[in-house]
């Protein structure tokens, strides 16, 4: 309905009992018109996976594809961060855990080292979206912001029915490329389905124009 290119999805079944045994990313690509997807498994789950997602408009002319264990830590689960790198950019998303700032912290240093060692000189902008389990003002968000510019609107996220939080984000690190922020909106309605119903967070969307220099 908004005409996006590429879409980030987190806390994902592939093929579990508790969701009938239907790989739920594949089956959203279908939906968007035969998109294409990348799924990464954070761990195994009654016969099947969970984790999270990105599907995307095949005329984006995929590179490669990564997938990134991170430090469960303290925490409560296996976390992950699924990669995919494009001709123009590249664009990632993660699930921090919820238990513990000091778990948050150490997965966020594993993005950090990865996105450095794999990434630190490429010309393209780095997209890392995702939900981060914790607010605007608090501790892994400010770390964040030390090397990542976020780039998405801090509406409320969090419940999708009466939004109490903002755990939701979209941070760009620009690389060589000039990267101009036309808009981000975090989306309550929709004319062909209901996000409160779609899912327990809403929808976060950011909309940029990439400028190679």
């Amino acid at each position: 309905e908004i005409g996006a290119d590429v879409v980030s999805v987190n806390e994902v079944d592939s093929c579990t009992t508790r969701t009938g045994l239907v790989d739920q990313l594949a089956q959203m690509a279908v939906k968007m018109g035969d998109w294409d997807y990348h799924y990464a498994a954070a761990m195994p789950y009654q016969g099947g996976a969970y984790g999270v997602g990105i599907t995307y408009d095949p005329a984006l002319n995929i590179v490669k594809k990564d997938r990134v264990p991170l430090p469960k830590l303290i925490g409560t689960e296996p976390r992950v961060l699924a990669v995919t790198e494009f001709e123009d950019f590249i664009f990632a998303t993660c699930h921090l855990d919820y238990a513990t700032e000091e778990t948050q912290l150490g997965q966020i240093a594993v993005i950090n080292e990865y996105v450095g060692a794999v990434y630190g000189d490429s010309q393209k902008p780095f997209f890392l979206c995702g939900d981060f389990n914790c607010e605007p003002e608090s501790t892994p968000i400010s770390v964040m912001q030390q090397t990542w510019t976020l780039i998405s609107a801090t509406d409320l996220t969090y419940p999708a029915v009466n939004s109490r939080k903002c755990i939701d984000f979209i941070f760009v690190r620009p690389g060589k490329a000039e990267v101009k922020v036309v808009g981000s909106k975090v989306y309550t309605d929709f004319a062909t389905g209901d996000v409160k119903t779609a899912s327990d967070h809403l929808p976060v969307v950011a909309d940029v124009v990439i400028k190679k220099k």
